[in-house]
C-alpha cells in the first residue's frame, strides 16, 4: 500500500475563514509573542479533521493580523489565552455576508414580481448608493431612481441588507400578482428565467 495516500495537503488559513471558524465557536488558545504578535498554541475548530487542513504558522499568521485590525481580542480563560471575536470582528463578517448575497433561482417561477423601493434621506446618501449597487449586482432592474423590481423571492435578503447597512425602516418590498404589460420585464430577466432548474 502506497504511503502517498495517507499524504495530506495542507492550506493556508485567511483571515476570512478565521472569522467565519470563531463565528461558529471555533476556539483558539494563544501564546503572547510580542505586542504585534500571537502563537497559536492549541487551535479548536470544529473538528480534527479541519484542525489537521491548515498549516499552523498560517493561523497564527492569520490570528495576529485580525489582532491588529481590532476584529478579534485575546482575553485570558481558564485554558490560558484564547482568541475571540470583538463587535469589529462581527461586523465584518456581516460585510463578508454582504458582499457574497445573492438571490436564489428557484426551480419554477411563481409569476409574481417583488418590487423594492425607497426614500432614504440625504443624509444617509453613502447607504442610499451602496443599496442601489447592491440590487443592480443582484440583477434586479431599476424601474425607477429608488424603485427595483425581481422575479424571485428576496425578502430574506432585503431584510438582510437593509438591517446591516442601517436603514431598517426605509426600506420596503412588496410582492406584486401582477405587473402591467410585463412583456418588457420578462424579456429583461429572460436570461435568469431561463436558468432555472
Amino acid at each position: 500500500m502506497s504511503h502517498r495516500a495517507n499524504f495530506i495537503v495542507k492550506k493556508f488559513l485567511s483571515q476570512e475563514n478565521l472569522l467565519n471558524i470563531l463565528r461558529l465557536g471555533g476556539l483558539l488558545t494563544v501564546a503572547i509573542l510580542a505586542p504585534n504578535s500571537l502563537r497559536i498554541l492549541k487551535p479548536l475548530f470544529l473538528n480534527e479533521k479541519e484542525r489537521e487542513e491548515y498549516y499552523p504558522y498560517s493561523v497564527s499568521n492569520a490570528a495576529t493580523k485580525l489582532w491588529r485590525k481590532g476584529l478579534v481580542e485575546v482575553k485570558e480563560t481558564n485554558q490560558g489565552y484564547a482568541v475571540k471575536l470583538t463587535v469589529k470582528g462581527q461586523e465584518k463578517i456581516l460585510q463578508f455576508e454582504l458582499n457574497s448575497l445573492e438571490i436564489k433561482i428557484p426551480k419554477i417561477w411563481d409569476g409574481k414580481w417583488r418590487m423594492v423601493f425607497f426614500d432614504i434621506p440625504e443624509r444617509l446618501k453613502k447607504q442610499r448608493n451602496f443599496i442601489c449597487k447592491k440590487l443592480k449586482e443582484m440583477n434586479f432592474y431599476s424601474m425607477q431612481e429608488s424603485v427595483f423590481i425581481h422575479p424571485f423571492p428576496c425578502e430574506n435578503e432585503i431584510e438582510f441588507i437593509r438591517e446591516v447597512i442601517g436603514v431598517p425602516h426605509d426600506v420596503k418590498i412588496g410582492t406584486l400578482e401582477k405587473v402591467e404589460n410585463d412583456e418588457e420585464l420578462r424579456r429583461i430577466f429572460r436570461p435568469i428565467l431561463f436558468r432555472q432548474k
